[in-house]
C-alpha cells in the first residue's frame, strides 16, 4: 500500500469523482509513473482539471508531484524484503534515484521564478542568508561564494537566530531573505520567515516540494526532490537537488545578464539599428497616438526585455511612479484586455526569436543531459574502491579551497553523520605541510577545480613518495597532478569566469561526491 498526504479534512472534501481517482491510483500505483496526465485522465474517465485539482487537494503542485511521490513509495516497497529489512541498492539503482532527483528538481524551476529573482539580484537590495548549522550551512555559504563570484555586494550571512530576528524586525533598506530548508518546517527558520513575513521583507526559499510552511510565506519559492534520511538521529539527506537549483539559477543569471547585454542600445531606440527584430506587440505601439506617459511606459518596456515580461502590476507602477490604470488603458491600446495579456504576448513573441541558448527550457535540458553525461563517465569501479577507503580504519585528510571547499565540507560533514571521522583541510600551506607529516596508511582527498600545479605539486610528489594513497578529485582532464595520484577522478564541469571571478559550480563535482556518499550509504547498510 502506498501513502499519499491525506487526513480526514483531506478525504472529508474529496468529491466522489476525487475519491473515484483516489480508489484507481490505490488499485495501480504501478502503472501511474509512466503516465502522462493525459493517459491518466483517460485511464480514470475524467478530465486533466479535475486531476490538477485532486492533486492539490493532497498538497501536490500538480501531476508530476502525484507521480514521483508515488515512484518513491514503490522504490522504498521494493527494497524491503518480506521480513521488514532493508537490503542494499546496487549502482545503477543508485544512479537512477539521483537522476529521478535530479530530472524532476529541474521540472519545477519556472521561467517567471527565475526572472523575479533576477530582478533581486540586479536591485540595491541587501541580501541576508541564513544559515542555521549543519549541512545546511553549507549550502547558505556556496550560495554566498556564487553570488560574490558574480559580483554582487550586499550579502551578508546570519548564523544566529537572534540576530536574525534583530536585522529583520529593524531593517532600514529594501532586503531580500534567503531561506533553505532540507524539511521545509524547522521551527529557528519558520520563526524567520514569520518576521519576514510581517515586515514586508521578500522571501526566497528552496524548500522540497511538499506543502510546507516556509514555502507558504515565501514571494519566491524553488522546490526540490530529495529523500529525507537520518542515522540514529542525525540527518544526512541528499543535497544535490538543492547545489542543483542554487548553480542553475546563478548560470541563468550570467546568460539573463549577457542577453541584456547584447540588447542595450542608446535611446532613442531605432528598430533598423537593432540585430534581433522588433517585438510586434511593441512595434504596434509606436503605430498608436500615446500620451507622453505611454511613451515612457513602451520605452521602459523596450529597455528592460525580457525582464518586464515577468514583472507584476504593482512592479512596473513603483518603477514607472504611475498608476495601474493609467498601464491597463496602455494594453488596452493594443488591443489587450490588460497587462496581463500583455505579459503573455511579451513572452511568446520572445520565445519566437530568442537566442535557443537562452531559452530557460533548453538551459534545463542542456544542464540536465550535463548531468547525464557526468554521470555515464565516472569510472564506478574506482568510486566503489574509493567509498572502501573513506571508511576504513585508516586517517582520512580531505581537502578543498574557495569554491572547492564546499564540496570537501560537504563530503567530511556526511561523513562524520554517518560515524565515519576524517579530518577537514582547507588551507594550501597546511596541506603543503601535513603531506611531510602524514603516517604512510593515511588517505588524502584532495578536491580542485583548476587543479593548480604551483600550489598543490608538492604535496603530491611528496605524498606519491611516502607511499600515501592520494584521491584526486578535479575536471581538468589534463591537469598535472594527476600522474601523482593514486585514484584521479575527472568531471565535466567547466572552469569560468565572470568579472574575475571563478563561476564554475562545480555541480559535476558535487555529483561524485553524492555518489560516493549513496555508495557509503549502502555500506552501511549491509
Amino acid at each position: 500500500m502506498i501513502h499519499l498526504h491525506l487526513n480526514d479534512a483531506i478525504i472529508k472534501s474529496l468529491t466522489d469523482n476525487e475519491l473515484d481517482i483516489l480508489k484507481f491510483i490505490y488499485g495501480n500505483p504501478d502503472q501511474i509513473p509512466d503516465m502522462s496526465i493525459h493517459k491518466f485522465a483517460k485511464a480514470v474517465s475524467y478530465s486533466t482539471a479535475t486531476i490538477l485539482r485532486f492533486c492539490k487537494k493532497l498538497g501536490y503542485s500538480g501531476f508530476a508531484e502525484l507521480k514521483y511521490t508515488i515512484r518513491q513509495h514503490l522504490s522504498e516497497r521494493s527494497l524491503t524484503s518480506q521480513n521488514g529489512k532493508k537490503y542494499s541498492l546496487d549502482i545503477n539503482q543508485i544512479l537512477d534515484i539521483l537522476s529521478a532527483n535530479m530530472e524532476g528538481t529541474a521540472r519545477l524551476v519556472q521561467e517567471d521564478l527565475l526572472y523575479q529573482t533576477f530582478r533581486y539580484l540586479d536591485s540595491e537590495c541587501a541580501i541576508y542568508l541564513w544559515a542555521p548549522g549543519g549541512v545546511t550551512s553549507i549550502l547558505t555559504d556556496y550560495f554566498e561564494k556564487l553570488l560574490f563570484s558574480i559580483g554582487r555586494q550586499k550579502v551578508y550571512k546570519i548564523d544566529a537566530s537572534r540576530i536574525g530576528e534583530h536585522i529583520l524586525r529593524n531593517h532600514t533598506t529594501k532586503t531580500l531573505l534567503i531561506l533553505i530548508s532540507t524539511t521545509g518546517d524547522f521551527p529557528p527558520t519558520v520563526k524567520l520567515a514569520r518576521i519576514a513575513r510581517m515586515n514586508n521583507i521578500p522571501i526566497l526559499s528552496i524548500t522540497p516540494y511538499t506543502t510546507n510552511e516556509i514555502a507558504e510565506f515565501a514571494t519566491v519559492n524553488f522546490r526540490f526532490f530529495t529523500n529525507q534520511r537520518e542515522n540514529h538521529g542525525a540527518e544526512f539527506t541528499s543535497r544535490l537537488p538543492v547545489f542543483y537549483i542554487i548553480h542553475f539559477l546563478i548560470h541563468a543569471y550570467l546568460r539573463y545578464q549577457q542577453e541584456i547585454s547584447a540588447q542595450k542600445e542608446p535611446l532613442p531606440i531605432s528598430f533598423k539599428q537593432r540585430d534581433n527584430p522588433p517585438l510586434p506587440i511593441l512595434e504596434k505601439a509606436h503605430s498608436l497616438s500615446l500620451t507622453e506617459t505611454d511613451q515612457e511606459l513602451l520605452a521602459y518596456l523596450e529597455q528592460h526585455l525580457p525582464a518586464c515580461a515577468y514583472l507584476t502590476l504593482k512592479d512596473l507602477e513603483e518603477c514607472l511612479y504611475t498608476s495601474g490604470a493609467t498601464i491597463v488603458r496602455f494594453c488596452q491600446k493594443l488591443g489587450l484586455k490588460g497587462f496581463h495579456e500583455l505579459k503573455y504576448q511579451i513572452r511568446s513573441e520572445l520565445e519566437q526569436q530568442r537566442n535557443p541558448f537562452y531559452s530557460t527550457n533548453r538551459l534545463i535540458a542542456r544542464s540536465i543531459a550535463l548531468f547525464k553525461d557526468n554521470l555515464e563517465s565516472m569510472d564506478m569501479d574506482s568510486l566503489t574502491v574509493i567509498a572502501d577507503l573513506l571508511t576504513s580504519d585508516r586517517p582520512i585528510y580531505i581537502y578543498g579551497n574557495e569554491l572547492s571547499s564546499v564540496a570537501a565540507r560537504y563530503l567530511h560533514t556526511i561523513l562524520t553523520t554517518l560515524d565515519y571521522p576524517s579530518i577537514l583541510l582547507e588551507w594550501p600551506r597546511l596541506l603543503n605541510g601535513l603531506a611531510h607529516e602524514m603516517n604512510d596508511d593515511a588517505v588524502l582527498f584532495v578536491i580542485t577545480a583548476h587543479g593548480d600545479a604551483t600550489r598543490y605539486l608538492p604535496a603530491f610528489q611528496k605524498t606519491q613518495q611516502k607511499g600515501i594513497c592520494t584521491i584526486l578529485l578535479t575536471c581538468e582532464a589534463e591537469s598535472p597532478l594527476l600522474p601523482y595520484s593514486t585514484y584521479g577522478l575527472c568531471t565535466n564541469d567547466q572552469n569560468e569566469e565572470y568579472l574575475h571571478g571563478d563561476v564554475n559550480s562545480r555541480l559535476g563535482i558535487l555529483t561524485v561526491i553524492q555518489i560516493l556518499i549513496e555508495l557509503i550509504v549502502q555500506k552501511k547498510m549491509t
